[in-house]
């Protein structure tokens, strides 16, 4: 943690020094004039032929154009992108819930049969014969083994 802090601040002060230090070489309100052949220049400065000045205007036009365009292009990708993805998610969706409502229904309809199961049988009368059969094999073979005993 403490070299982490050292470094950080040996960072902030070289970006604080190189910026202070920094100087403009250009003007920022800039001089103009128009120079016929073999005038003196008014100031020291670049000079610039009419084609030179209409190559760096356009080129400015084409920069501004070309920016526009890939800003276009990119939001349009995405846009794609986008709609792309929420269509895939609303078909995920619709299958989803397909599922769903087949596994819902074929809950339904099994319940249905376990309840039709259940009421076509009398349960109370299987139960007596269940009963009674168990008494009576007990009972024979309770009379049997006494039987053999003997």
């Amino acid at each position: 943690m403490f070299p982490t802090k050292i470094i950080t601040t040996l960072i902030s002060l070289l970006f604080i020094c190189s910026t202070s230090f920094a100087q403009t070489t250009t003007s920022t309100t800039g001089n103009f004039t128009f120079l016929n052949k073999g005038d003196p220049a008014p100031f020291e400065g670049t000079l610039f032929d009419p084609a030179a000045v209409a190559k760096i205007l356009a080129d400015k036009q084409f920069a501004k154009k070309d920016c526009e365009l890939k800003i276009k292009y990119e939001k349009n990708l995405k846009d794609a992108k986008c709609t792309r993805d929420t269509k895939l998610l609303k078909s995920e969706l619709k299958i989803e819930k397909k599922k769903f409502d087949l596994i819902v229904a074929a809950q339904k309809e099994e319940i249905e049969t376990l309840r039709n199961l259940t009421k076509g049988s009398d349960s109370t009368l299987w139960a007596a014969i269940g009963f009674a059969l168990g008494a009576a094999s007990s009972i024979a073979i309770f009379f049997a083994a006494t039987e053999i005993a003997q």
